[in-house]
């Protein structure tokens, strides 16, 4: 005879609960993004799914390379297949381009990352800050909306 294991029961509002999950989302057999967490539990009524230890891979292309975003937490909603991140995000491009914020969203169908919160930007010795994000991920154009501050240092020639 097997022995029966407990299960833990389910919070409320909580449909399926997973450890190490892991998702990916492609276009034409392309891969857009890699979504990734240490816990995941949907709730199917709101068609959401809250992540714990996030991260967001962001696919670049051969130019910009990938854009890799990890988060305390995140809501994924599955519907439109946005990201709301939040709680110390940071975003690292494998080109060196950095970037942190308490909360940013990504906006999957247009490629979109923004934030209503002080984003901190860093691109080799330059550093902006400001009130406000918009960062296109595939082209990497980046706008901050108010308040913005910069400091820019000369590069040494190599």
């Amino acid at each position: 005879m097997v022995p029966k294991l407990p299960v833990r029961k389910l919070p409320l509002q909580v449909d399926i609960s997973l450890q190490k999950f892991h998702y990916t989302e492609t276009k034409q057999g392309v891969k857009r993004w890699d979504l990734a967490a240490e816990k995941a539990e949907y709730n199917k009524k709101k068609d959401q799914t809250s992540l714990a230890v996030v991260r967001l891979t962001v696919a670049g292309g051969a130019k910009f390379g990938d854009l890799v975003i990890t988060a305390d937490r995140a809501e994924y909603h599955n519907g439109t297949r946005n990201v709301v991140l939040s709680g110390k995000v940071t975003g690292v491009s494998s080109k060196g381009i950095r970037f942190s914020a308490s909360n940013v969203s990504y906006l999957a169908s247009r490629s979109l990352l923004v934030s209503e919160d002080r984003v901190r930007f860093s691109d080799g010795g330059n550093e902006l800050e400001g009130v406000g994000m918009e960062f296109q991920t595939q082209t990497r154009r980046f706008k901050l909306k108010k308040d913005v501050s910069a400091v820019f240092r000369q590069q040494e020639a190599r």
